[in-house]
């Protein structure tokens, strides 16, 4: 196993948001050490060295990078082991990899139940159905609060009801994820998310600034100031020439996708042809 050690060397600003640090109690070291040994190993030995990902760092190291996020937020442990496992089934916005379904079990096994049945929704999940339920939260939610999600229109656009906590579990690792790799991710042009060099920063902009502000409310015991620290902290690394454009949406990753949106279009709903960051509006594009 690798030396569990200080995230903080890649000279991102998101680095400053990562633990262990020169903060971490050495009894927390011990603990990580041991609760990483057995996960670590899975993922080194499962994944493709040196994978292709969206940010600038192999794919098994970015999720390292988003579980160091997470223990610095102070998440639970079912959310930072989550973290290392959140993108492994694949997602809406990375195919390049993906352990098979039927590993379900032997994952559940060795994360948790609830650690592993969230890493499968953030792997399903629609993610415009997401952020709907993030821009449609107007405040405090009642505890018995039911929200509704769908999967990937190529997977079938199936419910994901989630609870409240579920949710806003949902919520800390997306955000979590983002803000580990935007500054990797800008530093290169993407194909498949039809960025040019620096406009991965566009990508639905304002969605994430709404979970860290539902964040800072929902669960403002632990994450009243972190995260909306982090965010505009890693946003403002941001260069001028690409504040004003926004992608609210993710473009489609396979051919399968790609058919999907477009048995939607042709029903009638409403999802643009050209997915690429679009500017905002015309007096930010003169600003």
């Amino acid at each position: 196993m690798k030396c569990l050690k200080n995230p903080q060397i890649d000279g991102f600003v998101s680095s400053k948001f990562k633990a262990p640090n020169n903060n971490t109690a050495e009894e927390t070291l011990s603990r990580w050490r041991k609760d990483d040994e057995t996960l670590w190993k899975y993922v080194e030995e499962k994944i493709p060295v040196f994978l292709d990902h969206t940010g600038s760092a192999a794919f098994d190291e970015h999720l390292k990078g988003v579980q160091a996020v997470l223990r610095f937020w102070k998440s639970p442990l079912y959310l930072t082991r989550a973290a290392l496992f959140h993108s492994v089934y694949g997602t809406e916005g990375f195919q390049g990899f993906s352990i098979p379904l039927s590993e379900r079990s032997s994952i559940k096994n060795l994360i948790g139940e609830k650690a592993e049945r969230l890493s499968f929704w953030f792997c399903m999940v629609d993610r415009s159905t997401l952020d709907k339920t993030v821009f449609d939260w107007t405040g405090p939610l009642p505890p018995s609060t039911i929200l509704k999600m769908k999967s990937r229109p190529e997977l079938g656009a199936f419910e994901i009801l989630l609870k409240k906590e579920e949710w806003l579990d949902f919520v800390e690792l997306t955000l979590s994820d983002w803000l580990e790799q935007v500054e990797g991710a800008s530093l290169k042009p993407s194909d498949l998310f039809l960025w040019k060099i620096g406009e991965s920063y566009a990508y639905r902009r304002f969605a994430y600034r709404k979970m860290s502000e539902i964040l800072s409310v929902e669960r403002k015991e632990r994450l009243s100031k972190i995260p909306k620290e982090m965010l505009e902290a890693v946003m403002a690394t941001e260069s001028p020439e690409t504040r004003c454009l926004v992608q609210p949406r993710t473009p489609p990753m396979s051919r399968a996708s790609a058919h999907a949106l477009e048995a939607l279009r042709a029903i009638g709903k409403d999802i643009p042809t050209d997915l690429s960051p679009q500017p905002m509006t015309e007096e930010c594009e003169s600003a």
